[in-house]
């Protein structure tokens, strides 16, 4: 019923408006025109409108008498515009009238520009002002109608047009006579039309405008609400020109600066919205040029006095036509090859909607659909795009609405999975989680050591399916909210099939089910071998409750691309009625197997049953022992003869805590922090902490990341590392925690094997980097110039024949200089800014022997900077000093002195090395910074790569040629801490 209402609705408002449109006069009937300035009517008897069209006689530059009718001048095609040449000019008609035309009308629809019309010469209408001057001329070009009482049947019809602005100039469209009242009755029901189409428009701008700002990510809308609004304005500025009508005085210049630009505004917002609607149209860049030349020419119309460039207008919109028709066809295209993101309903209508916008815009731009009197097409055009943008808005409205529909049908049956799913997985993880419990007490009973070990051995069995049965929940919901992905890798499949036969292997010993397993042990498959054990736990449970007594037979096949895995028993089925294939238990079985480009099957056989798994080939090789997959830790870093390491766990979580003291109290000294203040504490009092773990969640003022970069601040990643304890992957939250100073992560839950070998991996990293800088102090002793000491050698020997005093003084410096260098590597990474110092001032007496008193060198430190007890990387200062002397003092002629400054600020410590050498440029100082000036020596390269790897700190020089040079250094400030064994109250 309300179908065939709105049927009858939509044929009554068609009926309307097709009456509306085809209601009044029409020209098009009446074939006479004017012959050689002539025009006779005397011959009609029913058409109360003729449109004065022929061959007019025009005079270009002459304003004629209105009373004389030149017939010897030429003959000029009305309507039509003049030659390019001509500026002003007189028309002359004569018109015979038929008897029953008793008071006349003319329609005057467009004469460029200025013009007045005179009667047999009397005048009836002045629009502007003509001359023969711009200057002088006064330009105006409304749309209106004149009426008069003939005093005969014969009318001479005079016409002085002046045009100094538009391109084309003259009566570029028709001039209709006849009956007045006809014709008042005619334009009223033209201007009634007009504005019915406008205000229709103002509200379909309205409604989707008010759309958009309801919904703001819905740009579509916002576009097609524009394109209504400045369509509407379009209709106020051109056709009966409603806004000259109602408002005379409006300026002439203003009037057609906005009836060009919005003309071609509205196309262009038209298009971006059917662009928005079918993105796979065109490309956004496609677009832009492609609206290039019209948003120039709408630049060009906007700075420029009106009508500028209108001899470029009909090119633009013939143009803008072009375009139309191209994305009709491309639709066309799109929807045959089904590559539309619509609808088709609604692709056909969209295009039935650009065709009558197509009619619109073609009939608006071509005059020779006037010439009949009327322009109908036009009207159509108009109508029948709004008509068809409210349907394609009605389809699409009704299209979402099935969508929606078919959405919530969709996510019922998902929700009815997922109730089915949640109260399987409840069941099943309610009946081993009350086993395990009751086991626990049974076992804490129970006084026989060997079925006390049997018993919680079968609690842990339960716990470790109960931890895979989670991790198919949580899989399940990653799934349905679509935010899941398996990164595969090649996986020895029989590496993983005996670790779930050895989860399984109490349940098939109590069911006596022997194994039969025959996998090849060169097989690898494209799988997650997480996500593989999950599956396959689900399958040899899901055989387990259903077997007894039995033989399992395991065996892969490979063929072709694919290997397939079975798994089959050898007796029928205990149970009488068993339907494994849609069983609600392997649901998440067959999901993630279809993430792995894989399939599962369930076959049910006389002879048993039988599951087979698909998955992808990968390779045949040679897998590593079962023993290189244990994780067991060298004896380099856990020996029984070496003493334990201390490590702190910062958990605010107690019971978790304890479980991870559990799994490590056999291989650390384990000490727990609950918040992240009694974390640094305890740090600062107890310096034989060799690692941390922390919690990612702290409550408190101080969060994980913050006390991360308050440790390094103290610590560098070698000194102490620390793992962090994470609950989610995110890369930026990953990302924050290596940039606060994390070693490495650990997502959570994990296991005891997984956690020592991240633990031993992080430890054997901290050996390497040792050993590492171990090599680099060794490659720094060897960087110790032969001709350095031959020189100091032979200055010492000097000095032995004249001051034998002095001799002995250097013979000390220099052996204080080597001894601190070899023995760096023996002490360790770090020495007391007290004996950097030192050994600089060895150094520094030494090359005195060579240069004399132009070599002046002093320190200067910050009071509050303990020089003993701050610590600092070993040779971090003395290469700079050396390079200051080297290469900034020996070139230059006269005394230089080094200059060594040290303060504190905060928690860093600032070092700056300044001389008065012979300096650098600009494009050396940057190469230093770089790394790339091989001839200078790696000292300096080396105090930069140390200050920002080991201290995370900065290093900055400033040199001016001829001045000197400047070395600024701002690192952390660590402090040497007493050696004290004190024992924790959470020990």
């Amino acid at each position: 019923m309300k179908k065939l209402m709105g049927c009858l609705g939509a044929a009554c408002a068609l009926i309307a408006i097709i009456y509306m449109i085809f209601s009044d006069q029409d020209t098009g009937s009446v074939k006479i025109k004017a012959i050689d300035g002539v025009l006779d009517l005397r011959e009609i008897t029913e058409s109360p409108f003729v449109s004065l069209a022929g061959d007019w006689k025009f005079t270009a530059d002459s304003f004629v008498a209105p009373t004389d009718f030149l017939r010897e001048t030429n003959n000029l095609m009305v309507p039509g515009a003049w030659a390019s040449n001509v500026k002003w000019g007189s028309y002359q008609l004569i018109v015979y009238l038929p008897d029953y035309w008793s008071d006349i009308g003319l329609r005057v629809r467009n004469i460029w520009s200025a013009h007045t019309i005179y009667v047999d010469g009397e005048l009836i209408s002045e629009k502007g002002t003509v001359a023969v001057s711009k200057k002088e001329t006064t330009p105006s070009n409304p749309s209106y109608e004149v009426y008069f009482k003939p005093e005969g049947q014969q009318l001479l019809i005079t016409i002085h047009a002046s045009n100094f602005y538009n391109t084309r100039g003259g009566i570029v469209l028709p001039i209709d006579i006849g009956d007045a009242e006809l014709m008042k009755e005619d334009v009223h029901r033209d201007l009634s039309l007009e504005w019915t189409a406008t205000l229709c428009l103002l509200l379909f701008s309205m409604f989707h405008l008010t759309i958009y700002l309801l919904r703001a990510k819905d740009e579509a809308f916002l576009y097609s609400g524009l394109h209504f609004l400045m369509l509407a304005i379009v209709i106020v500025l051109r056709g009966e020109r409603l806004l000259i009508r109602e408002f005379p005085s409006f300026p002439f210049d203003l009037y057609f600066r906005l009836q060009d630009t919005f003309t071609f505004v509205t196309s262009i917002l038209l298009i971006v919205f059917i662009v928005k609607m079918i993105p796979s149209i065109m490309k956004q860049k496609t677009l832009f040029l492609l609206f290039l030349p019209i948003l120039l020419y709408v630049f060009l119309n906007i700075i420029l006095p009106a009508r500028t460039v209108s001899v470029a207008q009909f090119g633009f919109f013939y143009y803008n036509d072009l375009l139309f028709l191209g994305i009709i066809v491309r639709i066309f295209y799109l929807t045959v090859k089904k590559r539309i993101n619509i609808q088709k309903n609604e692709a056909i209508i969209l295009m039935l909607m650009l065709m009558f916008l197509a009619i619109f815009a073609i009939s608006s731009s071509s005059d020779n659909l006037y010439f009949s009197g009327r322009n109908n097409l036009n009207r159509i055009g108009l109508v029948g795009f709004m008509m068809a943008m409210n349907v394609f808005l009605g389809i699409r409205l009704m299209n979402r609405a099935e969508e929606s529909e078919q959405l919530t049908a969709k996510l019922q049956k998902v929700n009815d999975a997922k109730d089915a799913f949640l109260k399987v997985t409840t069941q099943d993880l309610q009946r081993p989680l009350h086993d395990a419990v009751h086991l626990m007490m049974s076992a804490s009973r129970e006084h026989d050591h060997q079925k006390q070990g049997d018993q919680l051995y079968l609690a842990e069995q339960l716990m470790g399916n109960m931890v895979y049965l989670l991790r198919d929940l949580h899989d399940f919901t990653r799934i349905r909210f679509d935010d899941y992905a398996i990164q595969l890798k090649s996986t020895n499949l029989r590496m993983v099939m005996l670790h779930v036969i050895q989860l399984m292997q109490l349940t098939f010993t109590k069911k006596n089910i022997h194994i039969n397993e025959n996998i090849s042990k060169q097989l690898y498959v494209w799988a997650h071998e997480q996500r593989l054990t999950q599956v396959l736990i689900r399958i040899m449970t899901e055989i387990s409750h259903d077997t007894v007594e039995d033989s399992l037979n395991i065996e892969s096949i490979q063929t072709g691309a694919d290997v397939l895995l079975q798994v089959r028993t050898n007796r029928e089925s205990t149970t009488g009625n068993w339907d494994r294939q849609h069983s609600s238990g392997l649901m998440m079985t067959e999901e993630l197997i279809l993430h792995m480009n894989g399939g599962l099957t369930y076959d049910r056989m006389e002879s048993g049953i039988r599951f087979t798994v698909r998955l992808a080939f990968s390779e045949f090789k040679e897998p590593v022992t079962a023993t290189e997959h244990k994780y067991n830790i060298p004896s380099t870093v856990f020996s029984e003869d070496q003493e334990l390491g201390t490590l702190l766990i910062v958990d605010d979580d107690v019971v978790h805590a304890e479980v991870i003291m559990g799994m490590l109290k056999d291989s650390y000294k384990v000490r727990i922090a609950y918040t992240a203040q009694e974390a640094l504490d305890y740090y600062r009092s107890h310096p034989e902490i060799t690692m941390m773990v922390i919690d990612d969640i702290i409550p408190g003022d101080i969060n994980s990341l913050e006390l991360l970069q308050q440790i390094r601040i103290q610590a560098s990643l070698m000194e102490l590392p620390i793992l962090m304890m994470i609950s989610s992957e995110y890369p930026r939250h990953i990302e924050m925690i290596f940039a606060s100073g994390a070693n490495d992560y650990l997502m959570k839950p994990f296991s005891k094997e997984t956690l020592m070998a991240r633990l031993n991996a992080t430890e054997q990293t901290k050996q390497f980097m040792l050993k590492a800088i171990e090599y680099e102090m060794a490659f720094l002793q060897s960087q110790i110039k032969p001709h350095f000491l031959y020189n100091a050698l032979s200055n010492i020997i000097s000095f032995c024949y004249t001051d034998g005093e002095r001799a002995a003084y250097l013979l000390t410096m220099l052996s204080s200089f080597l001894r601190y260098i070899f023995e760096t590597s023996r002490d360790g990474q770090s020495s007391s800014l007290q004996k950097e110092l030192e050994i600089i001032e060895a150094y520094v007496e030494v090359e005195k022997a060579r240069f004399g008193e132009r070599l002046t060198y002093a320190y200067d430190i910050d009071p509050s900077v303990a020089a003993e007890n701050v610590l600092i990387p070993s040779l971090l200062l003395q290469p700079l000093v050396e390079n200051a002397i080297r290469h900034g003092l020996f070139d230059k002629e006269g005394p230089g002195h080094v200059q060594v400054t040290i303060s504190s600020h905060a928690s860093f410590l600032n070092i700056r090395v300044t001389d008065d050498g012979v300096g650098m440029s600009a494009k050396l100082c940057a190469q230093l910074m770089e790394g790339s000036t091989a001839h200078l020596g790696i000292g300096f390269t080396n105090v930069r790569r140390r200050v920002h790897g080991l201290t995370q700190g900065n290093l900055e020089i400033s040199s001016l040629p001829g001045k000197g040079t400047s070395i600024q250094l701002m690192i952390p400030m660590k402090e040497e801490r007493d050696d004290v064994e004190s024992s924790h109250r959470r020990g």
